[in-house]
């Protein structure tokens, strides 16, 4: 078939305009490839067998996410994999997962052994000191870790962070009582005995700034002496003649009570925490050692969490009663104690997310880890404490939840800067419920 004339000709002028117009172009003329990256050398940091590092996918909370993807971002500067073992020069790679802080060699085969039956991936992040875990979780370094009140209180002054969950104890108990054990052979040789006839005599303490281990007792003491002495480090080393009380803090140790030469107190954590003041008692190294109300009936020869240095009967010790006279060692101290101790919760940075938390939360209160932690060689005295029988999430912000105890701590550590204070107040009091 032949095209008209006049179609060849519109054609003709149709073609001949576009050829024009692309070759006058100044856009189109001027138009240059992008030049390949080099391969080596030259003023780019660029490496082309490299591909952009992933950072850690963070899980979208309401009011954190970005406004073009729709992604979420995070609420504080971005880590671009987490350390492990305490090894700043080996990042792991982040699975998205959870990182729990511990400085028990125990916690990444318990965590992974658990935790994975409930689609929480945790990983552990081992540290030497409880101090070192909460600088790593402001770093972003790790999620989680399990602190008592003392240092509960310790890390929402200094390091921002907060309480989400607590353990609870026997009948859903959400407290535990401070008191003083001393050998039943001392509550016989003195009828009236009291914690005054313990001046100039040996000590021992699970941990310096606990809240058992010294912040409850060493408060008692000040108001018993009527000391204006604001220092609690001071009014225990002129209380006592020698004190075992290993820290959590980095050259805060006290040991002039259980040191061997070259060595400190927190030495593989020999004596540190509950368990450990008892055993400074029962190994005869101090006359008196401020425990939880059961560390004795836990950890005595008789007791469930029996230990090689487990050689002595719940019968040998007596509770001391603040007050004056000794009581029978039963779990239920009554007034023989130095107060309620908030339970042991699990904490977090304030900038978690909430989808995030909430998702640790759900986890952490299903009732299939409470029936865990009943099992045989159960994960119990490894990521928790020994009497733990299950976990709650804690509705109140971290100050008052921690109620008495934080207002000892604040007398007795002197860590309450008006700054520092008020800013972790704030901070909590805007997103401490969940």
């Amino acid at each position: 078939m032949q095209i008209p004339t006049r179609a060849r000709l519109l054609l003709f002028f149709f073609f001949f305009f576009l050829n024009s117009l692309v070759h006058s172009s100044p856009s189109v003329q001027d138009f240059q490839p992008l030049p390949p990256p080099p391969t080596s050398g030259g003023d780019y940091d660029y490496e082309p067998h490299l591909s952009p590092p992933a950072l850690p996918p963070v899980p979208a909370a309401a009011g954190d996410s970005d406004p073009l993807s729709g992604e979420s971002v995070p609420t504080s500067p971005a880590v671009i994999g987490k350390r492990h073992h305490g090894s700043p020069e080996a990042p792991v790679k982040d699975n998205g997962g959870v990182w729990w802080c511990s400085v028990r060699e125990e916690v990444e085969e318990f965590a992974s052994a658990y935790f994975l039956r409930w689609k929480l991936e945790v990983d552990g992040v081992q540290r030497e000191k409880a101090q070192e875990c909460m600088v790593s979780i402001q770093k972003g370094e790790a999620d989680l870790v399990n602190l008592e009140a003392g240092l509960a209180y310790t890390a929402f002054i200094n390091h921002s962070m907060k309480a989400i969950a607590s353990e609870m104890y026997c009948d859903h108990s959400k407290t535990y009582e401070a008191v003083a054990v001393v050998n039943r052979r001392a509550c016989e040789s003195k009828e009236k005995i009291s914690l005054m006839d313990f001046k100039d005599h040996k000590s021992c303490h699970g941990g310096y700034s606990t809240a058992v281990g010294w912040n409850y007792p060493i408060n008692y003491i000040k108001n018993l002496i009527n000391s204006a002495e604001q220092d609690g480090r001071k009014i225990a080393t002129n209380f006592f003649s020698a004190i075992c009380a290993p820290s959590e803090v980095e050259g805060l140790d006290i040991c002039s009570a259980c040191s061997k030469e070259n060595e400190t107190c927190s030495e593989r954590g020999k004596y540190s925490g509950h368990s450990g003041a008892f055993r400074c008692l029962v190994e005869e190294l101090g006359d008196i050692a401020f425990v939880k109300s059961d560390t004795v009936l836990l950890y005595s020869m008789e007791g469930p969490h029996t230990q090689s240095w487990s050689t002595k009967s719940v019968r040998d010790f007596m509770y001391l009663c603040p007050q004056g006279g000794c009581r029978e060692i039963n779990d239920y101290p009554g007034d023989c104690s130095f107060g309620a101790v908030p339970a042991d919760v699990i904490m977090a940075h304030n900038s978690m997310p909430n989808k995030k938390r909430e998702h640790i939360l759900e986890t952490l209160t299903n009732t299939s880890l409470a029936d865990a932690l009943h099992a045989p060689n159960n994960v119990r005295g490894h990521l928790f404490s020994a009497s733990t029988q299950g976990l709650a999430m804690i509705e109140k912000i971290t100050r008052l939840y921690l109620g008495k105890s934080a207002s000892i701590s604040q007398s007795i550590q002197k860590l309450n800067s008006p700054e520092t204070g008020a800013n972790s107040y704030e901070a909590d009091n805007g997103s401490g419920k969940v």
